[in-house]
C-alpha cells in the first residue's frame, strides 16, 4: 500500500522528479568534488589555517548574500512568469536593472572595505597582520555578488545547465585553487575560488546572453515598484536564513581558529546533506510560482505535499547511514580532524531534519506568503545558531 502510494506520487510529479533526479545526480558529483577540495585544503592548511580560510570565504559570502536584497527570489520568480507569458523584453529589462543595482552596491562595499580593512582583519582574522587577506576576500565577494547566473537559470528552468555549472565551479576550484594555495597560501586559495566562479559560469553566461533580446519591455512592469513590493519583502522574510551563511565569521568572533576549523569541516558535511532538500526546493520553486500566477493554488499545494513525502525516505536512510561511517571515514582521510567526528554526525543529522524547513520556505515564498516564510526562517535560524555554538564548544 505504501509503495503504491509512493509510485502514485512519483507519477504525479514526474516532471519535478525528473529534474530533481538530474540535479541531484550531478549534485552528488558536485558535492563529492567540493568535499574532496575541503578535505585537501583542510589537510593543507591544518585546523587553524583552515579556520582562517573558511572565515574569509564565509565573510565574502555573508556580505554578498546579505546585500542581495532578495534578488535570488526576485529573478527566478519573475523570469519564470515572463517566460510563461513570452515577454522576453521584460526579462532583459529585469536582468539589466538588477545588474546595475548590484554594481552600485559593489562599489560602495569596496570603498568601505578599503576604509575599514584593519578593523576587518583584527576582528575576523584575529590579527592586523592578516590584512593581506582582506582584498582577496573582497575580490571573492565581488564575483559572488555579481553572479546572477543561478537565479536566472532557475527562472528559465534550465536545470541541465544549472547542474553543469554546479559541477564546473567546484572542479575549477580544484584546478585553480590548489596550485595558487600551494604557491601563495590562503590568499592564493581565495583568488583561486574567485577564478573558479568565473570559469565555471562561462557556459551559463553564454546561454543567458543568447536569451537576452533587444525588445521593449512592457510598460505595465515597473522594476522599482516590483522590487520594493516583492524583492524587499522576500529578502526581509529570508534574512534569518543568512545566519547559516554568516555563521563561520560569527563563530570566529567567539572561538579559536582551531575550533572554527573543526566546525567548518562539519559544515561541509551539513551542506552536502542539504543537497537533496535544496534540489527539490529549487526545482519546485519556479513550478509553484507559475501555478500560483495561473490561479492554480490546489495544484501548487499538491506539488508541495508530494515533495515532502518523497523527501522523507532520504531523511530516514541518511540518519541510519551517517552514524557508523563517520569516524572511520575521518580517521582514514583527515585524522587531524578526529575531534570533529561528533560534530560532523550531529551536523549531518540536523541538516537532514532542517531540510523540511527549506522545502516549506521555498513553497511559501513562491506563493507570496512571506510572513509565514519569515516565521519559519526565524525558527530554523535560531535552531541553527544554537546548534552551531553548541557543537563548536564541543571541539577542543
Amino acid at each position: 500500500m505504501v509503495i503504491n502510494n509512493l509510485v502514485s506520487i512519483l507519477q504525479k510529479e514526474k516532471g519535478v522528479i525528473k529534474n530533481s533526479l538530474f540535479l541531484f545526480s550531478t549534485g552528488i558529483l558536485s558535492a563529492a568534488i567540493s568535499t574532496t577540495s575541503n578535505i585537501i585544503f583542510s589537510r593543507f592548511f591544518g585546523p587553524a589555517g583552515f579556520g582562517i580560510f573558511k572565515t574569509s570565504i564565509g565573510l565574502a559570502s555573508t556580505v554578498a548574500y546579505t546585500l542581495d536584497f532578495g534578488t535570488k527570489y526576485f529573478l527566478p520568480r519573475f523570469i519564470a512568469e515572463f517566460e510563461g507569458k513570452r515577454e522576453a523584453g521584460n526579462i532583459t529589462y529585469l536582468i539589466a536593472r538588477t545588474l546595475i543595482l548590484k554594481a552600485i552596491v559593489t562599489i560602495l562595499v569596496l570603498i568601505l572595505s578599503w576604509i575599514f580593512s584593519y578593523q576587518v582583519a583584527k576582528s575576523f582574522f584575529h590579527g592586523q597582520s592578516q590584512i593581506i587577506l582582506v582584498w582577496p576576500t573582497m575580490l571573492l565577494f565581488t564575483i559572488i555578488f555579481l553572479d546572477v547566473t543561478t537565479p536566472i537559470l532557475l527562472g528559465y528552468q534550465n536545470f541541465k545547465l544549472l547542474a553543469l555549472t554546479s559541477i564546473l565551479v567546484p572542479f575549477s576550484y580544484i584546478i585553480f585553487g590548489l596550485p595558487l594555495a600551494y604557491i601563495f597560501g590562503i590568499k592564493g586559495g581565495l583568488v583561486g575560488a574567485s577564478i573558479a566562479f568565473l570559469v565555471g559560469s562561462v557556459p551559463a553566461i553564454r546561454y543567458i546572453l543568447k536569451r537576452v533580446v533587444r525588445k521593449t519591455h512592457n510598460k505595465s512592469f515597473n522594476f522599482r515598484s516590483t522590487f520594493i513590493n516583492y524583492s524587499i519583502p522576500a529578502y526581509i522574510a529570508n534574512v534569518p536564513s543568512y545566519i547559516s551563511i554568516a555563521i563561520i565569521p560569527i563563530l570566529s568572533l567567539f572561538f579559536t581558529q582551531r575550533q572554527v576549523g573543526f566546525y567548518s569541516l562539519s559544515l561541509s558535511f551539513y551542506t552536502a546533506a542539504q543537497l537533496i532538500p535544496v534540489t527539490l526546493s529549487n526545482v519546485m520553486f519556479p513550478k509553484v510560482a507559475q501555478l500560483h500566477s495561473q490561479q492554480k493554488a490546489d495544484q501548487a499545494y499538491g506539488t508541495f505535499k508530494r515533495l515532502v513525502l518523497i523527501y522523507t525516505p532520504f531523511v530516514v536512510v541518511g540518519i541510519i547511514v551517517i552514524i557508523p561511517i563517520t569516524e572511520p571515514l575521518i580517521r582514514l582521510l583527515i585524522p587531524q580532524f578526529l575531534p570533529a567526528t561528533k560534530i560532523i554526525i550531529i551536523q549531518t543529522i540536523a541538516a537532514l531534519l532542517f531540510g523540511y524547513f527549506a522545502i516549506v520556505v521555498n513553497y511559501v515564498t513562491a506563493i507570496d506568503r512571506l510572513r509565514i516564510a519569515t516565521v519559519v526562517n526565524w525558527i530554523l535560524s535560531i535552531l541553527f545558531l544554537i546548534l552551531a555554538f553548541y557543537v563548536t564548544g564541543l571541539a577542543k
